[in-house]
């Protein structure tokens, strides 16, 4: 059975959760709860397949990191972070 966005955006936010309350730093709080944040954001959309999600969010993830100005050195480490948990979370 094909996973749906909500169901795989849920799959990804208890992954960041179980991080983040493992996280020992601020900017890895922060990243942590950015990335929730988003997901959040997008786990109403429509759609089917994990492998879909995942490019789409990836997409949606740096768009809105470029068009919200975060530094350079946090987008690197959020979508670090990001590349970990949707290649962890299967």
């Amino acid at each position: 059975m094909t996973m749906t966005f909500a169901e795989r955006a849920d799959q990804l936010c208890d992954r960041l959760r179980d991080m983040e309350h493992h996280a020992e730093e601020g900017d890895q709080l922060f990243y942590c709860a950015y990335l929730l944040g988003l997901l959040g954001l997008h786990s109403s959309v429509e759609g089917e397949g994990q492998e879909e999600f995942d490019s789409a969010f990836t997409e949606i993830l740096q768009e809105t990191l470029e068009a919200e100005g975060v530094s350079d050195t946090d987008q690197d480490n959020i979508k670090a972070l990001w590349g970990q948990v949707h290649s962890t979370v299967a």
